[in-house]
């Protein structure tokens, strides 16, 4: 071994620059668990790098306490570290055995870390073409240089418009998952006989000996230049640290042997990353490319039986699943979507209903629904294949697709919906509830409108959201454009399944129980209507409100013209109904809505048209009206809203000001 063996390094940082810790995690942590965000971005990275039609496949190596390095040999792999590691804890000034703050007790967890034998998780990929790229670049931005979007950049992607992942953020998931916030990358690169090996460490801004440090350090090659000019350089298995890449390839367990790729070694990964957790993430997320043939992926535990997950082996799998506390992943659903997925893909696209969208829900309307609701209350599979235009900025429209496959299954317990932009699940979309079905909502990712879906995802790729700053800046009239390929199941469904009318006036009744001042109904669509037939006022303990249906939205009003008591003030809110639970569910799921930055509307964002006489109304929230009654004659209507059911409720403000005008005084 070389007489300077590779080690940790951190660049002093100079007076003048900023002391920032990553945040980076924030972007994950609040969409998913640990395992389903080290699977989703680590398969997205290995079906981005797969190398032409071979499928792709990953390994996940746990050591276990079994397989764990020794602690001196070890120390090769965290030379350099310690000291930095140590800094952080020490400068966290609780004491070590009396703290309670989680903060501190992580870091000083870190730090003794490295007196434990090194136990490791490996994820490698094969068939993929390695991190390919000029080892040497590190310009603003390297376009196409994996090597360098792996380990050079933070938040910018060299990745092109067909990959799955945009932001250069999806790395963060390996040094999160290792208890020492760091990780090691090898790579084989296609066409090349060497192995390169770096490492990187995400901790924060810290102090050592007086010398400041930032956040991100690397495991490199030794180098004798200064910190200005110092380039961290890889580990290669063709020159003097050859000896060292061998040795950390029998260490580790790699598999790599000579083939392109990848493979990560997650040093001290945390404890809730264990096989079955990674094999209910790797069912849930994956499913797709998994049924096509394009991956597989082994989970290994030197404890556990291996675990296969293939187009073969995935049905028998979602035995796995039964951790997750979500209906769409649960072991029916997950059995349900891979039957679908599987008829889904034999499926020539020429095949099915194919129209053009204008108008998504008279489009809809304008199909032979006659038919298709026998076919599919008779049990029979839908195959849809919808064609719209979508325009980038500067450029001329363009004509673009995407499929919906539906079911019915009466064995769920509320409906599910599956979206898919490539290989990618979109896993935190909205589900028509209330209908007993499944969908399956694919677009492909090489298409114009995969690409506009992309710019529509934050960094964990978990939604569409049709307000993304990145799909305004790229495209024009992106919002409608998400907005039908998020509703169109919905809708279909809405049109597809026979519905009686329904109406219930009591519908407040177990959130407002004790409060003779309110009074609610729910819109059910039934037969149709003419555009202002008044349901049956509820009148429940006298109040004096109408709710009434129209066309795309509702009204407010006296009853008959009747005396409402002048300056009373009422709270207004509404929301598409649910199948299950009455307002109260609906009005969570709304919410809910507003929280993932997928409502369904908001009347702050000038989505709905409001208007009133006789009355003063201020917008209090995404779905919410207070309104001061003035004059008998008052109304107050909401418009814009689409077919759906809505929950309306209406309740006496009792304790607020009687006016904005008050409020302003």
């Amino acid at each position: 071994m070389s007489a300077n063996p590779p080690s940790w390094r951190f660049a002093r940082m100079s007076p003048s620059q900023i002391n920032q810790d990553p945040f980076q995690g924030e972007f994950f942590t609040a969409t998913a668990d640990l395992s389903e965000r080290l699977i989703r971005e680590s398969i997205q990275n290995s079906l981005d790098a797969r190398s032409g039609a071979e499928k792709v496949r990953v390994r996940f190596g746990f050591s276990g306490n079994r397989g764990a390095i020794g602690v001196r040999n070890a120390k090769p792999y965290l030379l350099g570290l310690e000291k930095h590691l140590e800094s952080i804890a020490d400068a966290l000034t609780a004491p070590r055995a009396n703290t309670d703050d989680r903060e501190t007790r992580a870091a000083y967890r870190a730090w003794d870390q490295l007196k434990e034998p090194l136990s490791y998780l490996v994820v490698e990929d094969f068939g993929t073409t390695g991190l390919s790229g000029e080892i040497t670049a590190n310009s603003e931005i390297e376009g196409t240089n994996d090597f360098w979007g792996f380990f050079r950049s933070i938040g910018i992607s060299p990745k092109s418009e067909n990959a799955g992942g945009s932001w250069g953020l999806g790395k963060w998931v390996f040094p999160d998952a290792s208890r020492i916030n760091a990780y090691f990358g090898l790579t084989r690169r296609a066409e090349e006989d060497a192995d390169l090996m770096m490492g990187m460490a995400m901790l924060r801004t810290h102090t050592v000996n007086g010398e400041k440090y930032p956040p991100y350090g690397f495991f490199a090659a030794h180098s004798d230049k200064n910190d200005e000019e110092w380039l961290p350089m890889p580990v290669t298995s063709l020159e003097q640290d050859k000896a060292f890449i061998g040795s950390a390839q029998r260490d580790f367990h790699l598999q790599r042997n000579h083939q392109a790729g990848l493979s990560v070694v997650i040093p001290h990964p945390r404890e809730d990353l264990n096989p079955r957790n990674l094999g209910r993430a790797v069912i849930t997320q994956y499913f797709l490319p998994i049924i096509r043939g394009d991956l597989e992926v082994q989970i290994e535990h030197p404890a556990e039986e291996l675990l296969e997950i293939n187009a073969a082996t995935i049905g028998t799998k979602t035995r796995l699943v039964t951790a997750s506390d979500r209906d769409d992943e649960s072991v029916i659903s997950m059995q349900g979507i891979i039957r679908l997925a599987n008829w889904a893909i034999l499926q020539k696209e020429h095949i099915g209903i194919a129209f053009p969208v204008t108008k998504l829900r008279e489009s809809i309307e304008a199909l032979e629904l006659g038919k298709l609701r026998q076919q599919f209350e008779s049990g029979e599979r839908l195959a849809f294949q919808l064609t719209t235009k979508v325009q980038q900025r500067g450029k001329q429209e363009q004509d673009t697709s995407y499929f919906v496959y539906l079911e019915q299954d009466d064995e769920l317990s509320e409906g599910c919906a599956y979206f898919v932009r490539g290989n990618l699940r979109i896993p935190r979309m909205r589900s028509p509830q209330r209908y007993r079905a499944r969908a399956l909502v694919l677009v492909k990712n090489r298409s114009l409108l995969g690409h506009l879906l992309r710019d529509a995802e934050g960094p964990a790729h978990a939604l569409w959201d049709p307000h993304a700053q990145r799909l305004k800046e790229h495209w024009s009239g992106g919002y409608n454009r998400v907005q039908a390929v998020r509703r169109t199941a919905e809708l279909l469904l809405q049109n597809l399944v026979q519905r009686t009318s329904e109406q219930q006036f009591d519908a407040l009744a177990d959130l407002f129980p004790a409060d003779p001042d309110t009074t609610g109904v729910e819109i059910k669509r039934g037969p149709r209507r003419t555009p202002e037939t008044p349901l049956p006022p509820p009148q429940p303990n006298g109040v004096p409100l109408a709710i009434t249906r129209r066309t795309g939205g509702f009204s407010v009003r006296s009853i008959d013209g009747k005396a409402t008591e002048r300056k009373s003030a009422w709270i207004l809110r509404f929301a598409y109904d649910v199948a299950r639970g009455g307002s109260s569910r609906a009005m969570r799921q709304y919410k809910q809505g507003i929280r993932q930055g997928q409502a369904d509307f908001s009347l702050r964002e000038g989505q709905l048209q409001v208007r009133h006489h006789g009355c003063e109304i201020e917008v209090i929230d995404h779905n919410e009206i207070r309104f001061m009654v003035l004059d008998r004659s008052f109304f107050v209507v909401v418009d814009g809203l689409d077919t759906r059911d809505v929950v309306v409720e209406v309740k006496r403000d009792s304790g607020a000001r009687t006016s904005a005008a008050a409020n302003a005084q």
